[in-house]
């Protein structure tokens, strides 16, 4: 209900948003909140044709209310160009004004302390990842070469003063075999409170950061992906690193990591499991160790 049509009806979205970039707001059609919307609706849709007639009544779902949310989905506005395979983050974001953010001086830092809103509001710099964070969330429905357009079009737009950002860079960084770069956001997302990256950890420490840690190493070093059919791992390690270990629960199974430079160590307390290791099957029995590839 939270959603609007266009005054021509053939586009469904939502109007006077903020997405997950908090330098854009009352935006129309920002790309992650229509595409998360998209995606819940059609989940919604899955599991309500699991159901049988008796639960729906229960739950008061009729017939009108699935088809008004099936038409929502069908028209839902993802702006996007085709062309470039570059999504923008809402309408509009485009023809903003471009700001180079690298010019701007590190005493103006954090910006909110030392700009009004409205000059940080009026350009097209982005405080942390949106387009980027709905193709993390969603990793497998979007290519490589996507994945690679986006994150060379809006990271240098980034500044990364929300502690939610360097780690996700990261992560896309590792994906896109960016390893200096995935190393430095991976400090950055460390070390934010120890070193005072943005200048303001006299206000508190930065939860999220530490949290987003933990997924830098699981999601970005150790390549886990988990939005497929299978268990995805794409193991990567820095030349300086000896080793790392992580450990996930995935399908009831408790799957301990342990990566070198030669080889990665899993042991699987369960049943065996099927995976994909660098987009090849293996079977995850007990114990196996693979050839980091």
């Amino acid at each position: 209900t939270r959603g609007n049509y266009n005054a021509k009806g053939d586009k469904f979205g939502y109007y006077g948003v903020m997405g997950p970039d908090e330098f854009q707001m009352m935006v129309h059609h920002n790309a992650y909140t229509n595409y998360m919307a998209k995606r819940t609706l059609e989940y919604t849709l899955e599991i309500i044709d699991t159901l049988d007639s008796k639960t729906l009544s229960n739950h008061r779902v009729t017939d009108d209310e699935q088809e008004r949310m099936k038409k929502a989905a069908n028209l839902m506005y993802i702006p996007k160009d085709e062309q470039t395979g570059i999504y923008e983050q809402h309408e509009g974001f485009f023809d903003l004004p471009h700001i180079d953010i690298k010019s701007i001086p590190m005493e103006d830092f954090p910006l909110y302390h030392n700009w009004s809103y409205d000059r940080i509001y009026r350009n097209d710099m982005i405080k942390q990842p949106d387009v980027l964070m709905f193709m993390f969330l969603h990793n497998q429905s979007f290519s490589d070469a996507e994945k690679r357009v986006n994150y060379d079009f809006y990271e240098p737009k980034t500044i990364h003063e929300s502690s939610l950002s360097p780690s996700i860079h990261s992560i896309f960084a590792l994906e896109l075999d960016k390893m200096e770069e995935a190393v430095q956001f991976f400090r950055f997302a460390t070390r934010m409170d120890l070193d005072d990256y943005n200048r303001n950890t006299n206000e508190g420490l930065h939860t999220t950061s530490i949290a987003a840690a933990w997924m830098n190493i699981v999601y970005g070093f150790g390549g886990i992906r988990t939005d497929g059919e299978k268990l995805i791992i794409n193991p990567k390690i820095p030349d300086f690193w000896d080793h790392y270990r992580f450990n996930i629960n995935y399908k009831q199974r408790k799957l301990s990591f342990y990566v070198t430079k030669d080889i990665i160590t899993i042991t699987n307390e369960g049943e065996s499991l099927d995976v994909l290791y660098h987009n090849k099957p293996v079977t995850l029995k007990k114990q196996t160790t693979l050839k980091r590839l």
